[in-house]
Order: C-alpha cells, then sequence, then structure tokens
C-alpha cells in the first residue's frame, strides 16, 4: 500500500487505502473540558465553571485534531481513547479561533499505544458522495458513526469566532453537540472536520474542509498561528453601463469595482477606491468578483483562504484608465476595531467609585438586550459596524465604554451615563482602557470629570469622597481589584 506523508502530521492516502469504521475508530477520542467563560457584563467576576464534551482524532506526531470551540477558556483538559476506561491529561498546543480548530498534546506517550494517525484524503469529495461523521454526541459513552451525502460545497460563517467567513461541507447527517472534533470521512480518508450544525433543521450539519485544515497546519508549521490575512476591500459589481463607461472599460474588460478599504487591510495604502480589480494570481475576475478555479465559479477570495499571512498576492487593476499590477504584501495588523467573539483572554476593566469602564467588544455587545433602543445603546451598535467607514476609530485604540454603574451615593444620577463612550478624563484624551488609570492620578481641583462622546453634560465624582468609598465598594460588590489590565491569563 503506497502512502504519502503530506505536510505537519497528513498522511494522504491513495485510492485503494480505505480503512474500515473499527480502524479508524481506534483514533477518535472523546474530549472531557472544565471551562470558564468570561462574564463581559460584570468583567471582574467570570461565569461559574461548567463541563463539556467533544471529540477528536489522532493525527502523525502523536497529535490531536479537534475545534477551537472545545477547547475555548478550558481550565482542565482531559482525553479519553474508545474503549479505554482512562482519562488522560491534554492541553492545547495551537488553537485557532477564525478557522475553530485546535491542536492538543497528551504527554503520557502510554495514550498512544494501539492507536494510529488518521489518513487524510487529497480533495475533498463531490456532491452526493456518502461520507461516515464518526465522533461522540451526547446520549451516551461509546462512538457513534453516522453516514450522509455531501449536499453543498459552500462559504459560509463559522459560529464560534461570529465573523469569518471559510469553506464547508454540508452534509444531510446529524452533528449534534459532542459531535465536533470528530472526523468526517470519504472512503475510509479524513475529508472534513464536524464543527457545527443548524438547531432547526433535521440532518443538516456542517465539517471543516480539507483546505481549511491544510492551511492551518501549515500555517502553525513555524511553532505559531498567525491567522488568515484580510485583503480589506469593499467593492460592488460593475453591471451599469453608466459606471463602465465613466472608468473607461471595453465590453471585453470585467471585474468589480472597489468602494472602500479598510484602514486594517492588507490593501491599505496599495489598492484605491476606483480601482477595478480585473485579476488575481492569474485569474480573471468577473464582473461579480468571481473567479473559476477547477471548473467551480468561487469568490476571488478562496485565493486569499490559500495564503498565509506574510505571503503576497498578485492583482491586476484598471486604474485611471491604465491597467496595473500591483503586488499586495499580505501583513495586515491586529484589528482593533473588528469585533469577534473572544476567547482565552480574561476582561479587562476599570472600577472607580463605582463606575465600571471596559473596551467594546463583541462580548459586550452580546450582554445587551437586542430589544434594547436608547441613545447610548444604538451608537454602541454604530461603533461596531462603521468606526472604520466614518472614522472615529482615528483617535483611539479602542472604544472605552461605562458598561456598569454599582449604585452608591458616591454616584448618584450617573445612570444616564451607562453605555456611553468615554471621550476624556480630566481634559485627557482616553486612547484606549490604560489612558482611564493614568488620568486618574491627577483629579482637576479635587474632582474627578468625565466626559462621554457626543454628550454635552459631564459626569463629575469628589475625589475625596471616591477616595473614601473605594475599599466599600470594592467590598460591597465583591469586587477582588479596582482593575485588571493584561490580557493574558
Amino acid at each position: 500500500m503506497a502512502i504519502a506523508i503530506g505536510l505537519f502530521g497528513f498522511i494522504l492516502a491513495t485510492p485503494a487505502d480505505c480503512a474500515s469504521p473499527s480502524r479508524l475508530g481506534r483514533s477518535v477520542v472523546k474530549i472531557y473540558v472544565t471551562l470558564q467563560r468570561e462574564n463581559y457584563a460584570t468583567p471582574w467576576r467570570a461565569n461559574r465553571p461548567t463541563k463539556g464534551t467533544g471529540s477528536g482524532f489522532i493525527l502523525r506526531g502523536k497529535r490531536i485534531l479537534t475545534n477551537a470551540h472545545i477547547v475555548s477558556d478550558k481550565r482542565f483538559l482531559e482525553v479519553q481513547k474508545n474503549n479505554d476506561a482512562k482519562r488522560y491529561v491534554a492541553r492545547v498546543e495551537f488553537v485557532g479561533h477564525d478557522c475553530d480548530l485546535a491542536i492538543l498534546r497528551v504527554d503520557d506517550a502510554a495514550f498512544f499505544k494501539g492507536t494510529a494517525p488518521l489518513r487524510f484524503a487529497r480533495s475533498i469529495p463531490h456532491l452526493n458522495d456518502e461520507v461516515t461523521v464518526l465522533g461522540y454526541p451526547m446520549g451516551g459513552n461509546r462512538m457513534s458513526l453516522t453516514k450522509g451525502v455531501v449536499s453543498r460545497v459552500d462559504y459560509s460563517r463559522y459560529s464560534h469566532s461570529g465573523l469569518d467567513e471559510h469553506l464547508v461541507l454540508q452534509v444531510d447527517a446529524a452533528i449534534n453537540p459532542g459531535n465536533s472534533g470528530g472526523p468526517v470521512t470519504f472512503r475510509g480518508r479524513v475529508v472534513g472536520l464536524a464543527f457545527q450544525g443548524i438547531q432547526w433543521a433535521d440532518n443538516i450539519g456542517y465539517a471543516i474542509p480539507l483546505p481549511v485544515i491544510r492551511r492551518f497546519m501549515d500555517d502553525v508549521e513555524d511553532g505559531e498561528y498567525h491567522g488568515y490575512p484580510e485583503l480589506g476591500v469593499a467593492h460592488f459589481a460593475s453591471r451599469n453601463p453608466a459606471i463602465r463607461q465613466s472608468l473607461g472599460l471595453t465590453d471585453a474588460m470585467t471585474g468589480p469595482v472597489v468602494y472602500r478599504i479598510d484602514p486594517f487591510g492588507s490593501a491599505a495604502g496599495i489598492l484605491k477606491p476606483g480601482d477595478v480589480l480585473m485579476g488575481i494570481d492569474g485569474h480573471t475576475i468577473a464582473d461579480d468578483g468571481t473567479i473559476a478555479v477547477d471548473g467551480t465559479r468561487v469568490v476571488y477570495a478562496e485565493l486569499l483562504e490559500r495564503k498565509q499571512w506574510g505571503d503576497a498576492i498578485e492583482i491586476n487593476v484598471w486604474r485611471e484608465r491604465a491597467a496595473e499590477t500591483i503586488q499586495v504584501p499580505l501583513r495586515n495588523p491586529p484589528d482593533p476595531f473588528l469585533y469577534r467573539n473572544v476567547y482565552d483572554q480574561r476582561a479587562r476593566y476599570v472600577m472607580i467609585g463605582g463606575l465600571v469602564f471596559s473596551p467594546l467588544s463583541r462580548p459586550y455587545m452580546n450582554t445587551l438586550s437586542r430589544s434594547r433602543s436608547d441613545a447610548n445603546t444604538r451608537q454602541l451598535r454604530y461603533l461596531s459596524e462603521y468606526a472604520k467607514v466614518d472614522g472615529p476609530y482615528l483617535t483611539r485604540d479602542e472604544f472605552v465604554v461605562l458598561i456598569r454603574r454599582l449604585p452608591h451615593p458616591v454616584n448618584s444620577y450617573a445612570t444616564g451615563f451607562e453605555n456611553a463612550v468615554l471621550s476624556d478624563v480630566n481634559g485627557v484624551h482616553i486612547r484606549n482602557l490604560e489612558d482611564v488609570r493614568n488620568a486618574l492620578l491627577d483629579a482637576t481641583n479635587g474632582y474627578y470629570v468625565f466626559r462621554f462622546m457626543g454628550m454635552d453634560e459631564e459626569l463629575v465624582l469628589d475625589k475625596a469622597i471616591v477616595d473614601a468609598s473605594q475599599a466599600e465598594l470594592l467590598n460591597r460588590y465583591s469586587i477582588a481589584a479596582p482593575s485588571y489590565f493584561s490580557e493574558e491569563k
């Protein structure tokens, strides 16, 4: 039997290699996790620890591949082989929250006795190919095996980050809680990893397919996960005859028109609004932004999906009635105004005089009622969507929000300021949470004066009363420390 060894744990099977379910089952593991989520409504106090389970499978190199959402915010992690009563302590080696993948390590070599790394297929299956989903769904302790067919290959949002979209395999097999992280196989070879389903739909599940898994594995080969590079380009289809005429496009020219460049994207300072994206890495881009790859039309972002952070991509543009070829290095910086779900980080805050300040984040927005429509909450929703479009981000590293008033005589009549974005403290402009701490070191004539974005009113606290009541507030509301700034656990 011929076996090709791929990059970082991939064993690529030949078409003749077809492992039996019993053989596959020897390397599908159950994961037990004790986790503790942060509480962004009360950032000084995390939620209660809870327990959960998931699935994973063994890779070459004595590693386990699973979902990031299974091990996020973990406090204790164990794994168990099929038909083995013993649990083994595990640890997270790499995690990619934007693609919902993680690699685990088990230091006890005895865990791997009797196992073999699963083999990956060379390509994803076709529509209507029958696949098998293995894992440990809730409702029992033994490994489960279900079958279904591939019903769609498409792009979809990954619910773990709540923002990123990547390739998915849709299968008509149920993927239930606990199944996540288990292998999806075709003819005995792994073609994907189960990761999410649709609660209101019967027998519809989604798997992370090989291209996404391969990219994750290649990314971490240098010992660090960098994540997906973002071009940061918004565009519209160039179908309107008047627009095409104004840009000087001939009938033979195709490509969407750029109308906005994300300031934190790789294209910032390189591409321009008004550019027509005609080609990318040798592929012609249609007016709607799609390209032909392997006989299928996909959005041109598919080529970016295959790139690593630090690579470059070649883009053919039509700019000011002339053709240009531009190399775009894919090295975009971290974006503090791109609001994904947050994991494996403690919530940051500052409490002074019963006023709790914390950075605007997606987890905090999730704590607010969707029906809430006061002016301050509307402003937060606006900033989370349009700060980079309309410019409020330019003078800030993050938006600092008064998320809570802990009632006390020192802060009476401050209710109307809740969920307002802090502008300055004692005349010091606030770019980030650390600025709040520094600004509080010097009171103005014995007072702390807080000003907020879009509000004429000031919130004023008497420094002497604040100082006298701070210890009482900490004790009354069971707050261990008046602030937390570090992003590391």
